[in-house]
């Protein structure tokens, strides 16, 4: 029989970075609504120009590829031999962004848009490189225009959901031990901050466009299995990809368990959005489910399912979590007084 405990233990397997970056506009600035793409785009160009040692960053040329910093982060191939990689293209990044979630359009000078950066396994290392990176892609010019914005200050999130300045743009200083908490920690301390109900209702509030797909197919509905078989999914290849040796983890019964379980109403929206790719030279526009989807779990299957939950509440869903699509919210209990932090 499936555990809660089952899920903590894997989880201790993969750390986690969780950072947020300060952009402060040097000048009027239109950046897009959904600001995903235009923030990987972004980081993704100069973190290359970062740690690139070729003058003409060609990658298939390059003699250290293997241990470069950059295929890693940013073109992650599926490892051979794994059938639970088999049939992909690409594997998951050991990143995820956070865009912010205003749909704001214009900025004026000296104003903030802030977004956060969560680093998986040994890409955590990568965070200086990172910082230099999103220091230059803001002086070099983001969105509509190219308005330039300085990097203001970096802060780093600990389990307990505290945060603390670790760059401060003026300066130009780090102060950061490179260490970073484990999954389980996030996991421990989000179940802290939620109060007990004795309610059978599971709600879940989507932030950000979810894209799911069984078969090639992209999903109009989410049954709690297809959730619960997606977050396996993306905790066991992290794991794999990024993570130390972990214990076995069987999907079997926690997918048999989510299938009795019953969704009491489904309120979603379909919202599309576009994206560069330089790669294909042409616009792409994809699109993904946002709303409220809610769960009729027993007090039994709550306890079960939650630190699944939580995984995916911080690490996303989905595809498309490299742009910031597939975040959600647990919105089934309120902040627990006692135990929160200032």
């Amino acid at each position: 029989m499936p555990s809660p405990s089952d899920i903590v233990t894997f989880a201790r397997a993969l750390r986690v970075g969780v950072f947020e970056f300060h952009w402060r506009a040097q000048e009027s600035a239109r950046l897009p609504r959904f600001k995903g793409s235009t923030l990987r785009g972004a980081l993704g160009w100069a973190f290359k120009r970062v740690v690139c040692i070729r003058p003409d960053g060609l990658c298939e040329r390059c003699m250290v590829r293997s241990s470069c910093r950059y295929p890693y982060m940013f073109e992650t191939s599926p490892p051979e031999g794994i059938p639970v990689f088999r049939g992909q293209r690409a594997a998951p990044h050991p990143y995820v962004l956070e865009p912010p979630l205003e749909e704001r359009a214009h900025y004026a000078t000296g104003e903030l848009v802030t977004f956060g950066l969560l680093l998986l396994g040994r890409a955590v290392t990568s965070l200086p490189h990172l910082i230099l990176a999103a220091d230059w892609a803001g002086r070099m010019g983001i969105g509509r225009g190219r308005a330039r914005f300085v990097l203001d200050a970096v802060f780093a999130r600990d389990a307990d959901d505290r945060s603390t300045a670790i760059y401060d743009g003026s300066s130009g200083r780090l102060t950061w031990d490179a260490g970073a908490p484990r999954l389980d920690e996030f996991i421990r301390g989000r179940q802290r901050r939620l109060a007990r109900r004795s309610s059978a209702r599971l709600r879940l509030r989507l932030l950000t466009p979810l894209r799911l797909r069984v078969g090639g197919d992209l999903q109009a509905d989410l049954p709690f299995d297809l959730l619960v078989r997606s977050l396996l999914r993306r905790l066991w290849q992290l794991v794999l990809l990024h993570g130390e040796e972990a214990p076995r983890l069987d999907p079997h019964p926690w997918i048999e368990r989510a299938r009795a379980i019953a969704t009491l109403r489904q309120a979603l929206a379909w919202r599309d959005w576009e994206r560069y790719s330089h790669r294909q030279q042409t616009k792409m526009r994809l699109g993904g489910f946002i709303g409220e989807v809610e769960y009729e779990l027993s007090e039994r299957d709550h306890d079960l399912f939650l630190p699944l939950l939580i995984v995916g509440e911080l690490l996303h869903v989905g595809t498309g979590t490299t742009f910031g699509l597939g975040k959600y919210e647990i919105m089934d209990a309120e902040p627990d007084v006692r135990n929160a932090h200032p």
